[in-house]
């Protein structure tokens, strides 16, 4: 793997892993564009690293809080969004195969436009009353989040308009879309791990690796803290419009001309 690709699928991750508009579906799509085949077991894991870094350091104070009561509802919240997420991932790859997601991707990036827009539109009434989260509206939430599995399906989206459409506060839907991130984000790590002991881990090269995990971690920062802005407007078509877009130049390209 040379450096200019680790680079670019850092940019990749960090940007679209919290924005809503779905990692693994760009990821997908720019490996596909540039004939990039990914960059092995050891490169997915520090991007994971870098990801879950970027959520602890901007989030560190509900970090801290949370892990000092561990009981609290907080925590509770947490582990009933996660439940549901682990269980539906599990079924999915169990029961779906690379090449039947990759198919789905332009009908995931399609629903999350669709998901956006008509939040969009209920966000814009008037006199909404904002609810506290609750144990239902986590599990909830934790559903949509293991629906996130497919590719084109945004999990940060898709988990924050969970929470708008039950009526939750816009920076508390938000903030706990990113911390249950971690959750899955440090699923995803320990999966990588298990597949590179299991496989081998290819060959590691440093300076990409190093500047890939730099790259998605400045990005990544950027993103969480765009987002949290933009969710507090509440403007968000234009991330519609374009989920949209690339929705039918992907399944375009799929079912039509073939372009990539």
């Amino acid at each position: 793997m040379n450096v200019l690709k680790a680079i670019i699928l850092g940019i990749v991750q960090g940007l679209t892993e919290f924005l809503p508009i779905s990692s693994s579906g760009h990821l997908m799509i720019v490996e596909s564009l540039l004939n990039f085949s990914g960059g092995g077991m050891f490169y997915n894991v520090l991007l994971h690293v870098a990801s879950l870094l970027a959520v602890v350091i901007v989030f560190w104070k509900d970090v801290i809080r949370i892990l000092k009561n561990p009981l609290g509802k907080e925590m509770r919240f947490i582990i009933l969004a996660t439940i549901p997420t682990v269980i539906i991932a599990l079924v999915v790859n169990h029961f779906c195969d690379d090449f039947m997601l990759k198919t789905f991707v332009g009908f995931g990036f399609l629903i999350s436009a669709i998901v956006i827009a008509i939040t969009s539109i209920l966000q814009k009434k008037k006199n909404v009353i904002a609810l506290e989260m609750d144990n239902k509206k986590a599990f909830i939430i934790g559903v949509v989040q293991g629906l996130a599995v497919f590719p084109g399906i945004s999990r940060s989206g898709s988990t924050i308009c969970a929470g708008l459409v039950q009526k939750v506060e816009r920076e508390e839907s938000a903030t706990f879309s990113f911390l249950i991130s971690i959750p899955v984000i440090l699923g995803g790590m320990c999966f990588e791990l298990a597949k590179g002991i299991k496989h081998g881990f290819g060959n590691i090269q440093a300076l990409p690796c190093i500047l890939g995990f730099i790259s998605a971690f400045i990005v990544a920062l950027f993103a969480i803290k765009f987002m949290m802005k933009i969710v507090k407007k509440g403007n968000w078509w234009g991330f519609s419009v374009y989920l949209f877009m690339l929705s039918v130049f992907v399944l375009l390209n799929q079912f039509v001309f073939g372009w990539f």
